[in-house]
């Protein structure tokens, strides 16, 4: 449980201090999107026995709220970042975002961090990311159009 706390929390946040200094309205636009999202999915495929996180706790929710509050919602953050400030085109950050991701579950996958049920594979879980940030993208949009976002 430390590794999922000092790996999945802690240091995705130091990131996020930084992050936080550049641009300051993702964390309170879409950054609590992402949590919300990231908080829903993994409690959902948790208690619907699709996958578990490793060592399970006694409180379920404990299981993955650290990568749900850290990991995941920094990820969208940096996601935002690179989709609207820096204006590189989507294509590249929506591969490098749902690569990178689905490239540490993986990696969780093989350290025996995660483990997946007979009816969840790889392939779905892939989708879920795309979905996840196909989600925060058109957010992104919206709040691009308000003028939130520069």
């Amino acid at each position: 449980m430390t590794f999922i706390i000092m790996a999945g929390f802690v240091l995705p946040w130091i990131t996020g201090i930084f992050l936080y200094r550049k641009a300051p309205k993702i964390f309170y636009t879409t950054a609590p999107i992402t949590a919300l999202i990231a908080v829903v999915f993994n409690q959902a495929g948790i208690h619907m026995g699709l996958w578990k996180v490793h060592p399970m706790p006694k409180v379920i929710l404990l299981d993955s709220i650290f990568l749900d509050l850290g990991i995941f919602t920094i990820a969208g953050a940096w996601f935002t970042y690179y989709y609207v400030y820096r204006n590189i085109k989507p294509i590249w950050v929506y591969s490098l975002s749902i690569g990178g991701m689905a490239g540490l579950e993986g990696l969780a996958l093989l350290n025996g961090i995660l483990s997946y049920d007979d009816h969840w594979n790889f392939f779905y879980t892939i989708l879920m990311y795309v979905g996840g940030f196909l989600v925060i993208g058109g957010i992104s949009n919206v709040l691009r159009r308000l003028h939130v976002f520069p």
